[in-house]
């Protein structure tokens, strides 16, 4: 059988909606490009192109926040929200949250995939990623 090439299937510009229910990454979406709102903004903006109830949005910006995704502050009688993390920042999370628990739930066999798909990158990325990876392994977790 033949394997599909999954780098065709890839959408880096959305990759969080892998890790984030679909409403959970258009809501992130949102407010990455306005960088704060309240949930009224959201429900606005979301209004365009579909229309949701003012508490499902709070509801997917509340678990977003318990899951530390999202900041907020009170301001009057409603909280003004922000992201916690850049985009960037969570997929870099979320890649090394998933590496570290395929390498603890496949070990050598993940290694050794990673290796491979190593294998096929330029020898000038490769030291790129090195030296993210040696930042990575010298800053705080």
């Amino acid at each position: 059988m033949r394997r599909p090439d999954l780098r065709r299937l890839r959408r880096p510009e959305r990759a969080e909606e892998k890790f984030l229910g679909p409403l959970e990454a258009e809501v992130m979406d949102r407010l990455w490009k306005r960088r704060s709102a309240t949930v009224r903004d959201i429900v606005d903006d979301l209004a365009r192109s579909r229309e949701l109830a003012y508490t499902t949005v709070m509801t997917i910006m509340v678990r977003l926040h318990e899951k530390e995704l999202l900041e907020r502050t009170r301001e009057g009688k409603t909280y003004l929200y922000r992201p916690a993390l850049t985009r960037q920042e969570l997929r870099e999370r979320l890649s090394r949250d998933l590496a570290r628990g395929l390498v603890a739930d496949f070990g050598d066999a993940a290694l050794a995939a990673f290796t491979a798909e190593l294998g096929t990158v330029d020898a000038s990325h490769r030291a790129a990623l090195r030296r993210v990876a040696q930042k990575d392994n010298r800053g705080p977790r």
